[in-house]
């Protein structure tokens, strides 16, 4: 497949924000939906109705999240809702309605679809009926403003290619890390059995530090004897490749440390206490705090991904406050995952966009998810249950 439809810069108000345990950017199911419900309306245009477009590339290009700083907390803002749409009387006495904090955003998305069947001289007529469609819908619960453009590309020739990436640029395309997910899941597991997938999952969302002992004296020591000869030099680059990760005495080279007792009488005192401090340290000792490098390198963002069923399904009306007593009902939770914003200008061939298009993976064992066909297959977990399913 190689023609999409490129629907550039939709401008969209009051978007949701938070989708699950993340904030910041919509869930990749909104997208997915907006697409599907063009498809349908496509369905409803006699000249269109043997095309068929669905899933889709999320390009985001701008982002604008309605927060406010309460010192070094980060809040929603507030909105309070229509009066006629909360006016209560209690005791004749008439109670304005709460104010919510609620979790909206103000961004500027681009999407590429891709089109099956044969167009056949519509295409003036499919982007105008896109172009109007967009704007009657909503995107993420929020307002569709404006759409900028709407165009048939042809990613197989390298013209248009080069020219999407343009029309696109400055834009980030939001693709699926699960493998990373599973990859680290895997080795922590190694290390450690009793490990579970939150915590790997942990390792990619959060900010961590480690203490590590002072050690000016040792890079200035270490870099000196590296000028003196190869083996020595040999040490220094050991010395530096350690200190790229985390710091853990239990792991400390032995190269080092005989080194260190071996040319105890030659090296200043002061080097040698500190090299005791860095091998044991105390509560006493002199430390610096260092962040602690993702698993993986990349823009690497945590996402929400579909749904985990956690009950069966209800029959149409068998459940009291549903939205829709015409549907049956299931009840889920949110699944998770690991996301990378990539650079546009990095997807520089047909194959790369190709993978890059979200779709909804087959249903299995009630999971309901979000897919590219460029990750690994998706399977659950036996005992790996936290209250918002994480899968890879």
């Amino acid at each position: 497949m190689s023609q999409y439809l490129l629907i550039e810069r939709i401008k969209v108000q009051n978007a949701n924000a938070a989708s699950g345990f993340t904030w910041g950017f919509p869930a990749i199911t909104h997208f997915l939906g907006f697409s599907h419900n063009l498809n349908r309306k496509l369905k409803s245009n006699e000249d269109l109705s043997l095309l068929f477009i669905g899933g889709c590339t999320v390009v985001a290009h701008e982002q604008h999240i309605h927060t406010y700083k309460d010192g070094s907390t980060t809040r929603f803002s507030q909105y309070k809702t229509a009066q006629y749409l909360g006016l209560k009387f209690d005791n004749g006495i008439l109670k304005d309605p709460a104010i919510n904090e609620e979790a909206k955003m103000n961004m500027t998305v681009s999407l590429l679809i891709p089109v099956e069947g044969y167009l056949g001289g519509s295409e003036d007529l499919l982007k105008a009926f896109i172009k109007n469609i967009c704007q009657t819908q909503r995107l993420a619960g929020g307002t569709v403003l404006s759409v900028a453009s709407v165009d048939i590309v042809d990613l197989a020739n390298e013209d248009q290619l080069r020219c999407v990436r343009r029309k696109l640029f400055p834009g980030f395309v939001l693709q699926n890390r699960s493998d990373f997910l599973a990859e680290h899941f895997l080795n922590l597991k190694e290390t450690n059995p009793k490990a579970e997938l939150l915590d790997a999952w942990f390792d990619f969302i959060t900010l961590k530090q480690v203490a590590r002992p002072a050690c000016e004296l040792l890079d200035k020591h270490l870099a000196n004897q590296a000028e003196k000869s190869e083996p020595l030099s040999m040490l220094n680059d050991i010395w530096l490749e350690h200190k790229s990760q985390p710091y853990q005495p239990e792991k400390l080279p032995s190269e080092l440390i005989t080194y260190f007792e071996e040319q105890q009488a030659s090296i200043n005192s002061k080097i040698l206490t500190q090299w005791q401090s860095y091998l044991e340290p105390n509560e006493k000792t002199s430390a610096n705090w260092e962040y602690v490098k993702k698993p993986q390198a990349g823009y690497l963002v945590p996402i929400m991904t579909g749904y985990k069923a956690i009950t069966g399904v209800y029959p149409a009306g068998e459940i009291d406050g549903a939205r829709d007593s015409e549907t049956d009902l299931c009840f889920v939770e949110a699944v998770h995952s690991v996301g990378e914003w990539q650079s546009v200008h990095r997807l520089k061939s047909q194959e790369q966009w190709q993978t890059s298009v979200w779709n909804y993976a087959p249903y299995e064992q009630g999971w309901y998810l979000c897919q590219q066909s460029s990750t690994t297959e998706i399977q659950a977990l036996p005992n790996e249950s936290t209250t918002d399913e994480i899968y890879y």
